[in-house]
């Protein structure tokens, strides 16, 4: 099953040079859980704003909550990097390299492998809105692995259906154009298998689905993905058992979910890194930038539409 955005356009010309004059800030980190009176006041400013999860944070920045409030946040400047929660009736201000305490207390303050992603960029107060543009799909889209890396050497692919297709040829090629695997299957996925070929870590690959009725070619399309090196791989497989064990661990924030979309975008698993941004976009309702990243991997992804699955 499949899920089709709603995208939304800036307003109007006026918002766009709004937009483009505002300066633009690197965030130092973000606030992936809050509940009850929290308050945002942006650097320069003497007032707040009610804060909401995904909010990002910048240098100068001051997070403070009332009696009954709460906020956990990701701060991912090295050092320094952790997350932590700061309790009721507390102020917390944060600098480029680290943040101090100003009222009350945090607990729960650990060390995480937390890093944004060089992309993103926050301005005036992380207020613009997100600009999303539909791509142009082809009639068959290859879902999975295209035009990203993967961390294993037998990957699942994954696409579209055509309508009237009875079956799909799946070729696997190597640079040189070499058909390295070959299949003729009636669903939409299918598993690089053990006795195939095997594929090479660090190298790049080509794959190719041509949709059939009982006589004739229906669509076709091609498209690739990267393998990670071993050692990526490995690293990858490290952190993504940690940080899905801090998902148990952690049911109801989404730290552990931030740092698995920063890990997947961090190493071009770009695909994966779009499925949890949309998983923290379903659970904590609109966010201006978390759609602004889930637009922008489907772009690079050549995506005109997510699959609504849980990311694996």
């Amino acid at each position: 099953m499949t899920y089709r955005l709603s995208w939304r356009i800036l307003a109007s010309f006026g918002f766009l040079l709004w937009a483009a004059a505002a300066p633009a800030q690197t965030p130092v980190g973000l606030l992936s859980l809050v509940s009850g009176d929290v308050q945002i006041v942006r650097a320069g400013q003497q007032t707040g704003a009610p804060a909401r999860t995904a909010d990002l944070l910048a240098a100068g920045d001051r997070i403070v909550t009332g009696a009954g409030g709460e906020a956990t946040f990701l701060f991912c400047v090295q050092p320094q990097a952790r997350t932590a929660k700061l309790g009721p009736g507390a102020e917390i201000e944060f600098a480029a390299g680290a943040y101090s305490v100003k009222k009350g207390s945090v607990s729960g303050e650990r060390p995480v492998p937390c890093k944004l992603p060089t992309t993103l960029l926050m301005a005036s107060a992380s207020r613009v809105q997100s600009g999303m543009l539909r791509l142009r799909g082809a009639n068959l889209l290859l879902r999975s692995p295209s035009r990203t890396s993967t961390a294993t050497l037998r990957p699942e692919f994954r696409w579209e259906p055509v309508d009237r297709a009875q079956k799909y040829e799946v070729r696997v090629l190597d640079r040189e154009e070499r058909i390295l695997w070959r299949a003729e299957v009636t669903g939409t996925t299918v598993e690089y298998p053990s006795d195939a070929t095997a594929l090479e870590w660090g190298q790049r690959y080509r794959w190719r689905v041509t949709a059939r009725d009982a006589s004739d070619a229906l669509d076709e399309a091609t498209t690739f993905f990267q393998v990670l090196s071993a050692e990526q791989a490995q690293d990858v497989r490290v952190a993504e058992d940690s940080l899905r064990a801090m998902v148990e661990q952690n049911p109801n924030d989404n730290w552990p979910r931030f740092l698995l979309a920063f890990l997947y975008e961090e190493r071009g698993m770009l695909d994966q890194a779009a499925q949890v941004y949309y998983d923290l976009d379903r659970r904590m309702g609109t966010q201006p930038w978390v759609e602004g990243r889930i637009s922008e991997l489907m772009n690079k992804l050549g995506w005109d539409r997510l699959e609504n699955t849980s990311p694996r």
